[in-house]
């Protein structure tokens, strides 16, 4: 392994038709339908280029996680588009990915339809079908002949990815004592270090006791979905949150946190959770937090037009004043301009500041979710690796290897 070049993928999503909990979102939004009905109402509202791409998300979600990953993985090395994973004078072997898992269990959501019982969701179901997905993954490798698929035993060592989950948690779905049980179960042991996640990848066995440390390399929770990372005035739900952060502060446990005005969202109070702002007394009180603001706070434009940098402003000014706060970009590469604006972000820091915040920036893909906006993985990649993409060569090598790195594994 220490021979190999990783590429980092911070933030890409391993799920299909039945992880995301549909009802819980049709509930805010009505257009969230196009997930659970047919393409061909879809002509109706959305342009030829837009259903084009919602057919190409809905192809891969169609698939088990282990075919996803597998797809994935033969574009990029065997498909007719083989995309070389080289920015300068680097050549990637290996990429890794950190799947972030989310917990759609919505308990409290009224369903006054016939069938009256909302769906659960609970996130253990998602847990298994990704790691059998990661176990899967680990035993085959895809290939395509004459138009028939065929699976073949491969080596572990010769497979492209590095998967290490996130667990998502809400914790408003658990108790303080089944938080407490929870976090003891997956990271008592916790020392993130890549060879113990390597050594577990693929070893699941079916059953979800099994399950221990060092299989989950971080924690992902998502405002949106009703998770309110400082409920300031609720004793209870305020105790519950600190005894995450606690654990995750003395263990060095990454925290990615959804920051975005896009997304999944299932309650009014959105917006207001899902504000960087609402990080503030958190940081304050559990100063070495390990934290990624996911999109960098990627906001609508205003009413009139003109960009909203509100919460990128407040995101930029956590990370100058807290050692491990990060932001990744994911899916913002979907606009080959922005790489034009993070450019000019960064060269707009003064003195120190620019070095800083060069070293907290992390790549991210959002995939698949961003097919909404783009063809392929492989487009992603490229449009962030090209040379005529504005990043400096040095620059990139630090948003896709050294800086996710240390996020993840940094002492």
């Amino acid at each position: 392994m220490s021979d190999n070049k990783y590429f980092y993928d911070i933030h890409c999503h391993a799920m299909n038709f039945s992880h995301p909990n549909l009802f819980a979102f049709l509930k805010r939004k009505w257009t969230i339908a196009l997930l659970a009905s047919p393409l061909a109402p879809i002509a109706a509202v959305l342009s030829k280029d837009k259903v084009k791409k919602v057919s190409n998300l809905f192809s891969l979600m169609e698939n088990d996680i282990a075919d996803f990953f597998l797809i994935m993985e033969y574009y990029l090395k065997d498909g007719v588009k083989r995309l070389p994973l080289v920015i300068g004078d680097t050549t990637y072997d290996k990429i890794i990915l950190t799947p972030l898992m989310m917990d759609f269990g919505c308990k409290g959501i009224i369903n006054d339809s016939f069938y009256g019982i909302a769906p659960q969701k609970p996130i253990v179901e998602q847990v298994v079908d990704v790691f059998n997905g990661i176990k899967k993954y680990c035993q085959n490798e895809l290939l395509v002949k004459n138009g028939e698929v065929e699976y073949i035993p491969p080596k572990k060592d010769e497979k492209l990815f590095e998967i290490y989950p996130f667990l998502g948690i809400n914790t408003k779905n658990y108790t303080h004592g089944q938080i407490q049980n929870l976090l003891a179960k997956y990271f008592s042991d916790y020392n993130h270090d890549r060879q113990n996640l390597y050594d577990n990848m693929g070893k699941f066995n079916g059953d979800i006791n099994a399950i221990g440390s060092n299989f989950f390399a971080g924690i992902k929770v998502y405002p949106p979905l009703d998770f309110d990372p400082w409920p300031e005035g609720n004793d209870n739900e305020l105790a519950k949150v600190k005894c995450l952060y606690r654990y995750c502060n003395e263990k060095k446990i990454p925290i990615t946190t959804h920051c975005s005005e896009g997304g999944f969202a299932t309650v009014d109070e959105a917006k207001e959770y899902t504000s960087p702002a609402k990080w503030k007394p958190v940081l304050s009180e559990f100063k070495d937090l390990r934290l990624n603001f996911a999109h960098f706070g990627r906001q609508d434009r205003k009413w009139y037009g003109a960009d909203n940098h509100e919460w990128e402003n407040e995101i930029l000014s956590l990370i100058l004043s807290h050692e491990n706060v990060y932001a990744d970009f994911s899916y913002r590469g979907c606009d080959d301009s922005y790489y034009d604006d993070l450019k000019e972000l960064v060269n707009n820091q003064a003195g120190g500041n620019k070095d800083k915040l060069k070293a907290k920036i992390l790549f991210g893909s959002d995939f698949m979710i961003n097919l909404m906006d783009i063809d392929s993985y492989n487009q992603y990649l490229e449009r962030f690796m090209v040379s005529s993409n504005p990043l400096s060569v040095d620059d990139k090598k630090l948003f896709c290897s050294n800086n996710p790195e240390n996020f993840l594994f940094g002492a």
